[in-house]
């Protein structure tokens, strides 16, 4: 999974909607314990400015996180309800 799309081809893959609905539903998870994790650390109480600061940031990337997980799972709905479509063989 760690090639980047320069190098990868362009190509049709089949994949059903269930599984387009799997992929979905934990990347709905993911986004939805970031926004848990990041309520979580505003019940800590910190005292000194580097705490703060380090809570201030974790929120940060968890909201980042979560609204990336959100924009994914757009992206995904988008593609189940996409029409079926018929590859018919070159061969």
């Amino acid at each position: 999974m760690s090639q980047s799309n320069e190098r990868l081809e362009p190509r049709l893959v089949v994949v059903d909607s269930y599984h387009l609905s799997y992929i979905n539903d934990m990347v709905q998870t993911l986004s939805s314990n970031s926004e848990r994790l990041s309520m979580a650390l505003n019940t800590i109480i910190a005292d000194d400015d580097a705490s703060k600061g380090v809570i201030t940031a974790i929120q940060g990337a968890l909201f980042h996180d979560s609204q990336q997980a959100s924009d994914i799972s757009e992206m995904l709905d988008a593609l189940i309800v996409l029409p079926p479509v018929e590859v018919k063989s070159h061969e």
